[in-house]
């Protein structure tokens, strides 16, 4: 099930790659992966039920959270958005700030939309080969999200993200990653294929 884009055409550059992850939480086997590899060219959406494990296994590729068992290795730097989180710099480029529509400098007292489009911006102004991405229409508004699709869509790296917004898995991923009873399965195509 698990594919590796040799058999397809172009040139791609591996970022990531795990093997055997198991993570417990109790007796409970919450992430069972055999093996998966993320390259360039990768736009992947993690989908499951709530409590299935999805922000667990996006901590676990990140390399924020350690596996029971098995390993990760990352050769890329990377971005992580997270709904839960600050912002890991509290200042972004004038480029960034005006294309997201936010301030230059990080401010508490900032709606949930303008943290979250804050944080994407800053993602975007790091120009990582790699974004990890925690449910990042969450507190946006419609327009925010269009803008979000779009600066997605013109991203030229991986992408890694989880969302409840069916319609931007569809458009934006080309994987689709299930994590369901602790088993992770891979699928080509969008949502609508999966």
């Amino acid at each position: 099930m698990l594919s590796s884009p040799d058999d397809q055409e172009g040139f791609f550059i591996l970022l990531l790659e795990c093997s055997n992850i198991k993570k417990y939480f109790g007796d409970r086997l919450i992430i069972d992966l055999e093996s998966l590899k993320i390259y360039t060219e990768d736009r992947i959406g993690i989908v499951g039920v709530n409590g299935a494990g999805k922000t667990t296994l996006m901590n676990i590729l990140s390399q924020r959270l350690e596996p029971d068992e098995g390993w990760v290795n990352l050769y890329a730097n990377y971005a992580y958005i997270s709904q839960l989180e600050p912002a890991e710099k509290k200042r972004i480029s004038q480029e960034m700030a005006s294309k997201f529509g936010v301030p230059t400098i990080w401010n508490e007292k900032m709606s949930g939309g303008e943290k979250t489009r804050f944080k994407l911006a800053q993602s975007f102004d790091a120009n990582s080969p790699l974004i990890f991405a925690d449910e990042p229409t969450s507190n946006i508004d419609l327009e925010g999200i269009e803008l979000l699709e779009n600066r997605l869509a013109e991203y030229q790296g991986a992408l890694v993200l989880i969302a409840h917004d069916r319609s931007f898995l569809d458009k934006l991923c080309n994987k689709i990653l299930e994590v369901e009873h602790g088993k992770i399965k891979l699928y080509s195509g969008n949502y609508s294929e999966y």
